[in-house]
């Protein structure tokens, strides 16, 4: 019986032992369950930070090869304008002497024409050349130049009209008003009445007046009908290759 009662008397005592050890294990499998819900999070977040990662390492790699196809076309475009600026070069330094050429020709042209605006007109070689010389006007420029002028002069040779010159008689030089029947005849009128023309000769052009009543009413009545806007028709005028 005292053994028995010995027994019986050491159960409570076990109880408190195990009691702990459940709390422990109950504590150790929230701290489980804690850390594994925190490793899953941690996880998660991990891949999402990792697909961050990649979309960004794909938008460098997007933009890298936008840049290498940037730079191959810039590298394209500098090579055709190397390529341009090569036959522009080449072709500046023939354009030059030609033009040059091209305006000693209209110079010698307009020298040797009839005498309308000689002196203004070869001033606008003369600058356009001297242009040329100093690098202000590219031989491009230059041609458009010379080209407008050309066409100054066509126009000229296509169309009547009236202006003012300086016209040199032997008395001294006279402000007049000229007719330009093209660029085939000029007569001129000035303010005092006197008529005249312009005439070739061997040594060059001259300018004389008309002495005749009949040269003279002709050479008016051309004016007159000019000066009301008429530019053509039939006149009977002097020759000035007769009237010298």
């Amino acid at each position: 019986m005292f053994g028995l009662f010995l027994i019986l008397g050491s159960a409570p005592a076990a109880e408190p032992a195990v009691d702990s050890r459940a709390a422990e294990l109950a504590r150790l499998r929230r701290d489980v369950e804690t850390l594994s819900n925190d490793l899953v999070l941690r996880k998660e977040d991990l891949r999402n930070r990792l697909k961050a990662i990649e979309a960004q390492r794909l938008e460098i790699e997007v933009q890298i090869r936008r840049e290498e196809l940037r730079l191959a076309q810039v590298r394209d475009e500098a090579e055709t304008r190397r390529t341009e600026l090569a036959a522009h070069d080449t072709l500046e330094g023939t354009l030059g002497p030609t033009l040059k050429r091209s305006i000693d020709t209209l110079r010698t042209s307009v020298s040797a024409g009839l005498p309308f605006h000689v002196k203004e007109r070869l001033e606008a070689l003369d600058e356009l050349s001297s242009q040329l010389d100093r690098g202000l006007v590219t031989p491009e420029a230059g041609v458009a130049r010379l080209w407008a002028f050309t066409e100054d002069e066509l126009r000229l040779a296509k169309e009547n009209g009236l202006d003012r010159q300086v016209v040199p008689l032997d008395g001294g030089d006279v402000l007049a008003d000229v007719a330009r029947l093209g660029m085939v005849a000029l007569y001129f009128r000035t303010d005092g009445g006197v008529v005249g023309c312009a005439s070739r000769t061997p040594a060059g052009w001259t300018w004389h007046t008309l002495d005749t009543t009949a040269d003279a009413l002709d050479v008016n009545a051309l004016f007159d009908k000019m000066q009301h806007g008429v530019r053509t028709g039939a006149f009977l005028l002097p020759d000035p290759e007769a009237t010298r």
